[in-house]
C-alpha cells in the first residue's frame, strides 16, 4: 500500500514539473510555441477531466459527486418525456438554485471532514515517528513518516524529519532527495535548506552546501538562524580549500614523513603514541608543518586518542600538541571546535595535574577575539561535569584566579549559567566569599571576572553583600585606570537590584565624589547617580571635604557634561534638606559658581543632553540658599537679571519654574531686589509662571 502511495506522489511531482515547464513556455515570445503549449494544456486538461469522471464513477458505490449527480440528473430530466419529478432515479435531488448550493456545501463539508480525519491520522503517525527517532530507531521512524506523508503529503516537516533520519543512517543522497521534495511544496522552508546543507557537508560537497544556504538566506524569513549555518559551511569550505592547497605545496618526502608520524600517533599502543607525540611536538615548530598536521587529520587523531587512553602523562603530551596547534593556526582552532572534543577533556579534568592545561585551553577559546568562536565552543560544553571541574579548579590556589576569570567570561555566553546552574551557583558563592582575600596581583583578574558575573541577576544576588562590603578595598587597589573603569562598570550592574548597597552608601558616595573631583574616572558620576538613587541621603552635609570636591568639579567646568550635572544634582539634594549644606555652599563660593553657570551663554549654547538638568538644578539650588534673608541681602541686581532671563526663556519648564522660585525668594527677602524686579517688569513673569505652572 505504501509503495502505491509513493508511486502516486512521484507521479504528482512529475506533473508539477510538467506544469512548471508549460507555464514558462507560455511566456515565450514565439507565438507558435505559445499556441503549441496551449494545445498541450487543453489536451492534458481534457484527459484529467476524463480520468476524474472515471474515478468518481467507482467511488463509494455512487455514480459521481453531488455536483455531478445534479448535472446528470438535469440531463435525464430533459429526456423525460412525461415531465415527471423523478430525475435519473434520484427523486429527492433538488433542481432549483438553492438546492444546488446546499448540495455544494454538503459536498465541501464532507471533503473537509475527510481531510481532517487524514490530518489527525497523519499527526499520530508523525508522533510515533518522532518517538522512534528519539530512541534511535531511524528506519522505523522513516516508515512512520512515509505513512503520514501518504495521508498528508503537503506537510513539509515530514520530509525534513525523514531527511534527518537519513542523515543519521549516513544515507545522505536520500536526505537531499527528501529535502528537495519539501522545497517543491514550500520553497522558503529554512529547515529543508539547512538539512540539505548538512547532508551536502557530510558528502564533502562544501561549495554546494554554501550555495544552498546562500539561497536559503534569500528565500527564508528567519535569516538569523541560517546565518550561523552559513558561517559554519563557509568556514569548512575555507578549511577544505586551505587543506587542499597545503597538500599541493608539500613535498612527497615531507608528506611521507607526516603520514608515518600520524600512523604511529593513531596507534592503539600507548608507548607508540608517546614516542610519536614527542616527535610530533618537535616537528610542529614551523607554521607550514602545523597546517600540514591539520590537513592530514592530526587534530581529529589527537581528539580520538584523548578519549582512548587513560594515561595522564600521555594526556599532557597530546594536549601540549593541541595547545601549540590551536594557538598558532586559526583554522585548526575551528576544526577542533567542530570536532566536539569537550566530553573527552571534561572526563580527564578530575586529575589535578591536568587542570592548569585545561584552563589554558579554555582561556584561549573563550577569550578569542571572534565572539562566534567562543560561542561555538561553549555550546559544545553541555556536560555538567564541566561546572564540577570549575569547582575543583577553584579549590586549588594556583588555578583559582584563572578559574574565576574563565567563569566570569563564559557566563556571558548562551545562557551558560542556566545550563550549569546548580554547580555554578555553588562556585559563585565561593567566589563571593573570597573577594575579601584577593591579592593585589590578582585584582585585575578578579575584577574582570566580577564584570562578567554582574551581567546575570542570579549571580548579582549571590555576590551582593560581599561585593559592596569590599568595593572600596577593590577600588583602592585598582591602580590601573582601565581596571578601575571596569570595576565601576561592574558596580553599575551590581547596583541594578542591590539590597546591600544602602548599608555602605555613605562611604561609597564619599569615595565617588572624590573621584569626580579629581576627574579620574569617566564612570564615577554615572555610578554616583545610581548610588544616590538607592541612597538619597548618602551625601554627608557635615563633610566639608565632599563640598570641596564638588566645588572643584564646578570651578573646573568646561562644558555641560555628566560630571557637572552630577555635582549640581548632589548640591541641590543636600541644600534642600540641610542648613549646614547651604552654609558650605556659601562658604566655598559655590553659590557664585552656580550663578555664573546660569549667566554664561557661551557655556550652554548648543544641544548638550545635560543642559536642562544642570540649569534647572543650579536654579533650584540657588533658590534653596535664598531662603536665608541674610544671603539675599548680599546678592546683587545681576542675580535678578540672570534669573529673570531664564524665567522668560523657553529652555524647558523645569528651568523656568526653578528660576521663578529663586526670583520670588530674592524679591521676598530683599526690598532693593524687589524694586529692581518691578523695574524690569518681572512681577508679571512671576505671576504667569505661578498661575500657569507647566
Amino acid at each position: 500500500m505504501a509503495g502505491a502511495k509513493l508511486a502516486e506522489l512521484e507521479e504528482f511531482l512529475k506533473k508539477a514539473d510538467q506544469a512548471h515547464d508549460l507555464v514558462n513556455a507560455l511566456k515565450s515570445e514565439d507565438s507558435n510555441v505559445v499556441k503549441e503549449t496551449q494545445d498541450k494544456i487543453d489536451t492534458i486538461l481534457a484527459n484529467d477531466w476524463e480520468e476524474e469522471d472515471k474515478e468518481y464513477s467507482t467511488k463509494d458505490g455512487f455514480s459521481k459527486s453531488c455536483i455531478n449527480k445534479i448535472e446528470d440528473n438535469n440531463n435525464n430530466n430533459n429526456n423525460n418525456s412525461d415531465g415527471g419529478d423523478v430525475i435519473g432515479g434520484f427523486p429527492d435531488m433538488p433542481t432549483d438554485q438553492a438546492g444546488f448550493m446546499r448540495a455544494v456545501e454538503e459536498d465541501a463539508a464532507k471533503r473537509h471532514a475527510n481531510r481532517q480525519r487524514k490530518e489527525e491520522k497523519s499527526l499520530k503517525r508523525r508522533e510515533k515517528g518522532n518517538e522512534a527517532f528519539k530512541k534511535g530507531n531511524y528506519e522505523d521512524a522513516i516508515a512512520e513518516y512515509d505513512i503520514a506523508i501518504n495521508l498528508t503529503g503537503w506537510n513539509v516537516n515530514l520530509y525534513t524529519n525523514k531527511a534527518q533520519c537519513y542523515i543519521k543512517l549516513s544515507q545522505f543522497d536520500k536526505a537531499i532527495e527528501a529535502c528537495n521534495r519539501a522545497l517543491y511544496i514550500e520553497d522558503n522552508f529554512a529547515k529543508a535548506y539547512i538539512q540539505k546543507s548538512n547532508a551536502l557537508i557530510a558528502l564533502n560537497e562544501l561549495p554546494a552546501a554554501v550555495e544552498c544556504l546562500e539561497l536559503c538566506q534569500k528565500m527564508a524569513k528567519d535569516t538569523g538562524v541560517v546565518q550561523r549555518y552559513l558561517d559554519k559551511a563557509r568556514t569548512l569550505l575555507e578549511i577544505s580549500t586551505d587543506n587542499a592547497s597545503t597538500m599541493e605545496k608539500v613535498s612527497p618526502d615531507t608528506k611521507k614523513e607526516f603520514t608515518h608520524l600520524l600512523s604511529k600517533l593513531d596507534s592503539d599502543k600507548a608507548f607508540e603514541v608517546t614516542i610519536s607525540a614527542e616527535f610530533t611536538l618537535k616537528s610542529l615548530e614551523s607554521t607550514p608543518n602545523i597546517k600540514l598536521f591539520r590537513a592530514m587529520g592530526g587534530i581529529e587523531t589527537i581528539t580520538k586518542q584523548l578519549q582512548n587512553f587513560q594515561d595522564h602523562t600521555l594526556h599532557i603530551q597530546l594536549l601540549n600538541i593541541l595547545k601549540l596547534v590551536l594557538s598558532r593556526d586559526q583554522l585548526s582552532l575551528m576544526v577542533w571546535i567542530y570536532s566536539n572534543p569537550a566530553p573527552c577533556l571534561v572526563l580527564r579534568a578530575k586529575d589535578k595535574q591536568f587542570r592548569p592545561l585545561l584552563l589554558l585551553l579554555l582561556q584561549r577559546l573563550i577569550f578569542h577575539d571572534n565572539d562566534e568562536i567562543a560561542n561555538l565552543f561553549l555550546e559544545h560544553w553541555t556536560d555538567l561535569q564541566l561546572a564540577k571541574t570549575f569547582v575543583g579548579c577553584f579549590a586549588e590556589v594556583e588555578t583559582r584566579a584563572m578559574t574565576v576569570l574563565i567563569v566570569g567570561r563564559a557566563i556571558r555566553h548562551n545562557n551558560f549559567l542556566l545550563r550549569f546552574k546548580t554547580d555554578l551557583l555553588e562556585l559563585i558563592k565561593k567566589i563571593s566569599s573570597h573577594i575579601c582575600l584577593v591579592k593585589d596581583e590578582e585584582v585585575k583578574t578578579w575584577i574582570s571576572a566580577l564584570s562578567g558575573l554582574s551581567m546575570t541577576a542570579v549571580a548579582r544576588r549571590l555576590l551582593d553583600q560581599d561585593f559592596w562590603q569590599n568595593f572600596l578595598v577593590l577600588l583602592g587597589v585598582a591602580g590601573d585606570e582601565r581596571v578601575r573603569e571596569e570595576l565601576l562598570m561592574t558596580a553599575q550592574n551590581m547596583a541594578l537590584d542591590s539590597g546591600a548597597l544602602s548599608e555602605h552608601g555613605k562611604e561609597i558616595t564619599a569615595a565617588l565624589v572624590e573621584l569626580c573631583g579629581a576627574a579620574q574616572c569617566k564612570r564615577a558620576p554615572i555610578l554616583l547617580n545610581k548610588v544616590l538613587e538607592k541612597c538619597p541621603n548618602a551625601l554627608l552635609a557635615e563633610d566639608k571635604g565632599q563640598f570641596a570636591a564638588l566645588l572643584k568639579i564646578i570651578k573646573n567646568r568646561t562644558a555641560l557634561d555628566e560630571d557637572l550635572s552630577t555635582a549640581v544634582k548632589l548640591l541641590t539634594r543636600t541644600t534642600a534638606v540641610s542648613v549646614q549644606a547651604r552654609k558650605w555652599v556659601l562658604k566655598y563660593s559655590i553659590l557664585d559658581c552656580l550663578v555664573e553657570i546660569l549667566e554664561q551663554e557661551t557655556l550652554h549654547k548648543g544641544s548638550s543632553k545635560h543642559e536642562v538638568a544642570i540649569l534647572s538644578n543650579a536654579a533650584l539650588c540657588c533658590a534653596h540658599c535664598y531662603q536665608d534673608a541674610a544671603v539675599c541681602k548680599k546678592r546683587t541686581e545681576r542675580d535678578v537679571e540672570i534669573f529673570l532671563k531664564h524665567a522668560k526663556a523657553d529652555k524647558g519648564s523645569a528651568i523656568q519654574q526653578n528660576a521663578a522660585i529663586a526670583l520670588a525668594r530674592l524679591a521676598t527677602n530683599s526690598p532693593e531686589l524687589l524694586e529692581k524686579l518691578r523695574d524690569l517688569r518681572g512681577l508679571e513673569v512671576l505671576h504667569s509662571r505661578f498661575s500657569n505652572p507647566s
